[in-house]
């Protein structure tokens, strides 16, 4: 019996009840994407980013650096890896999705279901709230948060004000954008 395989569909049976629940409350783009707009977090965001806005604003600009660089070095590593399978075929992929059941290395377990779910959820909810909590720091509204599903993928999302986002400085543009990669990075360490 595959348990994994029997926790994910209970998994989306849940999330498909949740749907048809509150079907009126979720907005539906290409009939793939699913997005379920709510307030959660939106007073933990502006809280945060009145707590030390000097280090923040710290914060943001190593994140900015270390986002160009990081998109640097991922590009040579793609170059890389792409060369790599041109040139030798039967070479191991570079890159390898971390999904429940698939086999990434040998030295690695094979990653179950629910620890893929609770990974998904931590390294979302870190990522959105870090974006967030950026554009309070810059006095942008956050329209809303909420999570979403590209098909089966669960996802999560922070909706700021565009409008008020477009005439903000390049540099808090770019620090609120590095904001949740450069939180992901930090969690990893």
């Amino acid at each position: 019996m595959n348990w994994d395989l029997i926790l994910l569909l209970i998994f989306f049976l849940i999330v498909y009840i949740f749907y048809l629940t509150n079907k009126k409350k979720f907005e539906v783009q290409g009939r793939i994407f699913f997005l379920y707009r709510t307030k959660f977090g939106l007073k933990l965001m502006d809280k945060l980013s009145k707590f030390s806005p000097k280090l923040l604003n710290i914060i943001g600009i190593t994140g900015i650096i270390v986002g160009f660089l990081g998109m640097i070095f991922m590009f040579v590593i793609l170059l890389q890896m792409t060369l790599k399978l041109v040139i030798q075929p039967t070479a191991a992929p570079g890159l390898v999705p971390i999904l429940p059941g698939v086999k990434v290395s040998p030295l690695l377990p094979v990653l179950s279901f629910w620890h893929w779910i609770i990974i998904i959820f931590i390294v979302a909810l870190i990522h959105e709230f870090s974006h967030g909590i950026f554009a309070r720091l810059n006095n942008i509204k956050i329209k809303s948060s909420g999570f979403a599903f590209l098909g089966p993928i669960p996802a999560a999302f922070v909706e700021p004000d565009e409008s008020q986002m477009k005439r903000k400085s390049r540099k808090a543009q770019l620090s609120i954008l590095a904001a949740g990669a450069f939180s992901n990075i930090i969690l990893a360490f």
